[in-house]
Protein backbone atom coordinates (compact mmCIF):
# COMPACT_ATOMS: atom_id res chain seq x y z
CA UNK A 1 0.00 0.00 0.00
CA UNK A 2 1.34 3.17 -0.99
CA UNK A 3 1.29 6.23 1.19
CA UNK A 4 0.57 9.94 -0.21
CA UNK A 5 2.51 12.50 0.56
CA UNK A 6 0.84 15.80 0.75
CA UNK A 7 2.45 19.16 0.42
CA UNK A 8 1.56 22.09 1.49
CA UNK A 9 1.73 25.85 -0.76
CA UNK A 10 5.32 26.52 1.84
CA UNK A 11 6.40 23.53 1.23
CA UNK A 12 6.52 24.24 -2.34
CA UNK A 13 8.92 27.42 -2.09
CA UNK A 14 8.81 31.01 -1.37
CA UNK A 15 5.67 33.04 -2.08
CA UNK A 16 6.58 36.31 -3.73
CA UNK A 17 5.55 38.73 -0.67
CA UNK A 18 8.37 36.85 0.88
CA UNK A 19 10.77 37.41 -2.08
CA UNK A 20 10.57 41.02 -2.48
CA UNK A 21 10.59 41.07 1.66
CA UNK A 22 14.27 38.87 1.62
CA UNK A 23 15.70 41.39 -1.37
CA UNK A 24 14.45 44.07 0.27
CA UNK A 25 16.59 42.71 3.70
CA UNK A 26 19.56 42.17 1.16
CA UNK A 27 19.70 45.24 0.03
CA UNK A 28 19.52 46.74 3.11
CA UNK A 29 22.10 44.96 4.30
CA UNK A 30 24.45 45.51 1.05
CA UNK A 31 24.32 48.93 1.48
CA UNK A 32 24.80 48.81 4.88
CA UNK A 33 28.27 46.71 3.74
CA UNK A 34 29.54 49.42 1.03
CA UNK A 35 28.90 52.29 3.06
CA UNK A 36 31.24 50.80 6.00
CA UNK A 37 33.71 49.64 3.48
CA UNK A 38 33.41 53.24 1.59
CA UNK A 39 34.02 54.88 5.41
CA UNK A 40 36.92 52.44 6.44
CA UNK A 41 38.67 53.12 3.15
CA UNK A 42 38.14 57.00 3.48
CA UNK A 43 39.48 57.04 6.88
CA UNK A 44 42.15 54.52 6.05
CA UNK A 45 43.08 57.46 3.28
CA UNK A 46 43.00 60.29 5.27
CA UNK A 47 45.23 58.81 8.31
CA UNK A 48 47.89 58.13 5.66
CA UNK A 49 47.94 60.97 3.93
CA UNK A 50 47.71 62.25 7.85
CA UNK A 51 50.82 60.58 8.50
CA UNK A 52 52.84 61.16 5.56
CA UNK A 53 52.19 65.01 5.71
CA UNK A 54 53.32 65.01 9.58
CA UNK A 55 56.18 62.78 7.85
CA UNK A 56 57.56 65.46 5.49
CA UNK A 57 56.48 68.09 7.69
CA UNK A 58 59.25 67.00 10.28
CA UNK A 59 61.68 66.00 7.76
CA UNK A 60 61.71 69.40 6.22
CA UNK A 61 62.04 71.07 9.86
CA UNK A 62 65.26 68.87 10.47
CA UNK A 63 66.96 69.78 7.58
CA UNK A 64 66.45 73.73 7.06
CA UNK A 65 67.71 74.14 11.44
CA UNK A 66 70.62 71.61 10.57
CA UNK A 67 71.76 73.23 7.51
CA UNK A 68 71.39 77.05 8.66
CA UNK A 69 73.03 76.43 12.11
CA UNK A 70 75.81 75.17 10.42
CA UNK A 71 75.87 78.06 7.44
CA UNK A 72 78.67 79.71 6.26
CA UNK A 73 76.96 82.21 3.92
CA UNK A 74 73.22 81.97 2.92
CA UNK A 75 72.14 83.20 -1.20
CA UNK A 76 68.43 84.23 -0.18
CA UNK A 77 66.34 83.52 -3.34
CA UNK A 78 69.17 82.09 -5.11
CA UNK A 79 71.27 79.30 -6.88
CA UNK A 80 74.20 80.93 -5.80
CA UNK A 81 76.26 82.17 -2.75
CA UNK A 82 79.60 84.33 -1.99
CA UNK A 83 81.87 83.34 0.54
CA UNK A 84 84.79 84.46 1.29
CA UNK A 85 84.99 86.33 -2.35
CA UNK A 86 84.25 83.08 -4.11
CA UNK A 87 80.65 82.39 -5.62
CA UNK A 88 79.58 78.86 -5.41
CA UNK A 89 76.67 77.54 -7.80
CA UNK A 90 74.29 74.64 -7.78
CA UNK A 91 72.49 74.69 -10.97
CA UNK A 92 69.08 74.20 -10.48
CA UNK A 93 66.41 72.33 -13.07
CA UNK A 94 64.39 74.82 -15.85
CA UNK A 95 60.73 75.66 -13.73
CA UNK A 96 62.36 75.48 -9.94
CA UNK A 97 61.37 78.30 -8.30
CA UNK A 98 62.14 79.76 -4.75
CA UNK A 99 65.55 79.02 -4.14
CA UNK A 100 68.36 79.13 -1.14
CA UNK A 101 71.21 78.38 -1.47
CA UNK A 102 73.69 77.74 1.34
CA UNK A 103 77.69 76.50 2.15
CA UNK A 104 78.64 74.46 5.56
CA UNK A 105 81.85 73.33 6.61
CA UNK A 106 83.32 69.95 4.65
CA UNK A 107 83.63 68.07 8.33
CA UNK A 108 84.18 64.81 6.06
CA UNK A 109 87.30 63.75 3.55
CA UNK A 110 86.33 61.61 0.28
CA UNK A 111 86.68 58.50 2.79
CA UNK A 112 83.81 59.87 5.27
CA UNK A 113 87.07 60.31 7.57
CA UNK A 114 86.29 63.64 9.99
CA UNK A 115 88.66 66.48 8.82
CA UNK A 116 90.47 68.12 11.64
CA UNK A 117 89.74 71.62 11.46
CA UNK A 118 92.42 74.71 11.14
CA UNK A 119 92.16 78.11 12.44
CA UNK A 120 93.13 81.37 10.72
CA UNK A 121 92.15 85.03 11.87
CA UNK A 122 89.90 83.63 14.43
CA UNK A 123 88.20 81.36 11.51
CA UNK A 124 88.21 77.63 12.01
CA UNK A 125 87.92 75.99 8.38
CA UNK A 126 87.36 72.21 7.51
CA UNK A 127 88.92 71.85 4.46
CA UNK A 128 89.53 73.98 1.66
CA UNK A 129 86.39 74.00 -0.01
CA UNK A 130 83.07 74.15 1.77
CA UNK A 131 80.22 71.79 1.06
CA UNK A 132 77.38 73.77 -1.45
CA UNK A 133 73.51 72.61 -0.43
CA UNK A 134 70.70 73.81 -2.12
CA UNK A 135 66.60 74.21 -1.67
CA UNK A 136 64.14 74.83 -4.39
CA UNK A 137 60.57 74.07 -5.21
CA UNK A 138 59.89 72.34 -8.53
CA UNK A 139 55.63 71.53 -8.71
CA UNK A 140 54.93 70.67 -5.47
CA UNK A 141 57.79 68.81 -4.43
CA UNK A 142 60.45 70.62 -2.48
CA UNK A 143 64.26 69.12 -3.23
CA UNK A 144 67.31 69.25 -1.54
CA UNK A 145 70.67 68.97 -2.88
CA UNK A 146 74.04 68.38 -1.69
CA UNK A 147 77.17 68.29 -3.39
CA UNK A 148 80.10 67.49 -1.97
CA UNK A 149 83.45 68.46 -3.64
CA UNK A 150 85.25 65.56 -2.87
CA UNK A 151 82.90 63.41 -4.82
CA UNK A 152 82.63 62.55 -8.32
CA UNK A 153 80.58 64.97 -10.34
CA UNK A 154 78.53 62.29 -11.39
CA UNK A 155 78.00 60.64 -7.90
CA UNK A 156 74.66 60.10 -6.82
CA UNK A 157 75.18 61.29 -3.27
CA UNK A 158 75.45 64.96 -5.54
CA UNK A 159 72.34 64.67 -6.66
CA UNK A 160 69.12 66.48 -5.62
CA UNK A 161 66.64 64.72 -3.57
CA UNK A 162 62.68 65.21 -3.10
CA UNK A 163 62.64 66.15 0.95
CA UNK A 164 58.55 66.70 0.74
CA UNK A 165 55.92 66.37 -1.47
CA UNK A 166 52.38 68.33 -1.63
CA UNK A 167 54.09 71.59 -1.56
CA UNK A 168 52.51 75.05 -2.47
CA UNK A 169 54.89 77.82 -1.11
CA UNK A 170 58.72 78.28 0.23
CA UNK A 171 59.76 81.09 1.45
CA UNK A 172 63.23 82.39 2.79
CA UNK A 173 63.39 86.12 4.31
CA UNK A 174 66.80 87.34 6.38
CA UNK A 175 66.86 90.46 9.26
CA UNK A 176 69.06 92.13 11.17
CA UNK A 177 69.08 91.87 14.94
CA UNK A 178 71.03 94.54 16.74
CA UNK A 179 71.32 94.56 20.48
CA UNK A 180 74.45 96.44 22.66
CA UNK A 181 76.54 93.79 22.30
CA UNK A 182 76.40 92.44 18.59
CA UNK A 183 74.41 92.40 15.45
CA UNK A 184 73.00 89.16 14.77
CA UNK A 185 71.64 87.99 11.13
CA UNK A 186 68.74 85.61 11.36
CA UNK A 187 67.24 83.76 8.69
CA UNK A 188 63.65 82.61 8.57
CA UNK A 189 62.62 80.00 6.41
CA UNK A 190 58.85 78.19 6.16
CA UNK A 191 57.54 75.66 3.71
CA UNK A 192 53.78 75.54 3.42
CA UNK A 193 51.69 72.44 2.71
CA UNK A 194 48.63 72.41 0.94
CA UNK A 195 45.98 70.26 2.10
CA UNK A 196 45.64 67.04 0.20
CA UNK A 197 42.47 64.94 1.67
CA UNK A 198 39.50 66.32 1.31
CA UNK A 199 36.21 64.37 0.65
CA UNK A 200 34.68 67.02 -2.43
CA UNK A 201 36.71 69.40 -4.10
CA UNK A 202 40.25 67.89 -3.55
CA UNK A 203 41.61 69.66 -6.80
CA UNK A 204 40.58 73.67 -5.93
CA UNK A 205 41.82 72.75 -2.21
CA UNK A 206 45.57 72.29 -3.97
CA UNK A 207 44.86 75.29 -5.54
CA UNK A 208 46.58 78.61 -3.62
CA UNK A 209 44.30 80.86 -5.55
CA UNK A 210 41.37 79.48 -5.02
CA UNK A 211 38.23 81.27 -3.51
CA UNK A 212 37.38 77.40 -1.83
CA UNK A 213 40.49 76.36 -0.83
CA UNK A 214 41.99 75.44 2.30
CA UNK A 215 44.66 76.82 4.27
CA UNK A 216 47.55 74.87 4.16
CA UNK A 217 49.98 73.95 6.97
CA UNK A 218 52.84 75.93 7.60
CA UNK A 219 56.37 74.71 9.10
CA UNK A 220 59.41 76.58 9.57
CA UNK A 221 62.47 77.85 11.54
CA UNK A 222 64.65 81.02 12.27
CA UNK A 223 68.05 80.77 12.72
CA UNK A 224 70.76 82.69 13.68
CA UNK A 225 73.27 82.18 11.22
CA UNK A 226 76.51 82.28 13.71
CA UNK A 227 79.17 80.84 11.75
CA UNK A 228 79.19 84.40 9.50
CA UNK A 229 82.24 86.42 10.02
Amino acid sequence: MKTRVIRTIRQCGMSIAELIVAMAAFSVAMTALLGASVALQTSFSATDDYFLGEGDQLRVMDYFSTDLRRALAVGLNSDTVTYQGTSYTNPVPSGATKYVTVVIPNYKNATSATRFPTASRDVVAYGPTPVKISYYLLGNSLYRVEVDPDLAAGDKRNKAVSIADNVSDFNITDSIVANPLITETVVSISATFAPKFSRSLWAKSLASNATDSRTGTTVGCKIQLRNLF
